[in-house]
């Protein structure tokens, strides 16, 4: 990890455990504030970031005017309002916090900022307004940029898009920066197996996994619902699926060294009956290994009952996906 460069810093908005946190010092800026309203989450980091100012509280109660002289504004704000895998409300959804995100560039007038959020943000429904949004934040003096970036061509061993907004005042001028790995570019994928290689022991996770009583067959061994749940197998050799924000119980994706549940989806397509019962030798993957999937280093500590440590995992943007973004970023500001 860089030292940090004393020159920039960042406040994090709705920062949770702090993936966006560290990958921000990662590419070797200060992270002098992280703000979030779960107190499970702030604590986990402040173990992980002791030099910075933590503040629990709502975001739409904090005096932001009170920060001054800072370079970047980053944050995710809550994604549930655009999530296919919610009610899809949009702005009627009282947790669309994007305004208060530009009422944040508003008050403490940044050289520049990093917003992210999940990809249904820039669908077809939500498009004109993310359009919106932007045009509020180039009315403000940003140039404003905007893409979906898959955190697998980035270096993480997981399929995950997400949407990222960024932008620059003064002249400055950013360019999102070009994928690392995946075919045809200069590294290849990294895997569940790579990402598992050496994990260090954890906690079991004990949810049992079952067989579906009326399983759902998809052409994909592992896209279907053999299983009770919504976890996944993993194909080891393969980038893991969207660790979920939900983990923790049976939504919790799946180990299965033996190949079981591959022999079962053929014996299924085969004409095979349904299987009843524990899957033997399939299991959960733990808060570690959900942690390394997301690029999290084995130092970072998380804290909170099991469940609180899934949520904060699944909530988090994959630090090295954040420190690709992060560190383009840092290079425009100290070039400019």
């Amino acid at each position: 990890m860089k030292t940090p460069d004393a020159g920039l810093s960042a406040i994090d908005l709705f920062a949770g455990a702090g993936g966006l946190s560290l990958g921000i010092k990662m590419s070797g800026i200060n992270v002098v504030a992280a703000l979030d309203n779960s107190v499970e989450a702030i604590e986990t980091h402040a173990v992980n970031f002791p030099e910075t100012l933590h503040i629990v509280d709502d975001a739409r109660r904090v005096p932001y005017k009170s920060f001054k002289r800072i370079d970047i504004v980053a944050g995710g704000p809550p994604c549930q309002p655009f999530s296919v895998s919610g009610k899809q409300l949009g702005e009627q959804d009282a947790r669309d916090l994007v305004p208060l995100f530009i009422r944040t560039l508003q008050e403490i007038k940044p050289s520049a900022f990093i917003m992210e959020n999940v990809a249904g943000l820039a669908t077809e429904r939500f498009r004109p307004y993310l359009l919106r949004q932007a045009d509020a934040m180039r009315s403000l003096g940003y140039q404003v940029k905007m893409t979906v970036l898959d955190a697998a061509d980035y270096g993480v061993p997981q399929r995950r898009e997400r949407l990222f907004v960024v932008g620059t005042r003064g002249g400055i001028d950013f360019e999102f920066p070009e994928p690392t790995h995946g075919p045809g570019r200069r590294k290849r994928h990294m895997t569940v197996i790579d990402a598992l290689s050496n994990c260090p022991t954890d906690e079991p996770n004990t949810a049992k996994v079952v067989y579906a009583k009326n399983p759902i067959i998809r052409k994909q061994w592992n896209a279907g619902m053999l299983l009770n749940g919504k976890g996944r197998p993993l194909d080891l050799d393969q980038p893991s699926f969207t660790i979920p924000a939900t983990a923790g119980g049976n939504r919790t994706h799946i180990i299965d060294v033996d190949d079981t549940l591959r022999r079962y989806h053929a014996h299924l397509l085969a004409g095979g009956s349904p299987r009843t019962g524990i899957v033997a030798g399939a299991r959960r993957i733990t808060v570690r290994e959900s942690a390394r999937i997301q690029t999290f280093p084995d130092w970072f500590v998380f804290t909170g009952a099991r469940s609180k440590q899934y949520s904060q995992i699944g909530n988090a943007v994959p630090p090295m996906l954040a420190a690709a973004v992060a560190a383009a970023l840092a290079r425009a500001l100290r070039t400019a």
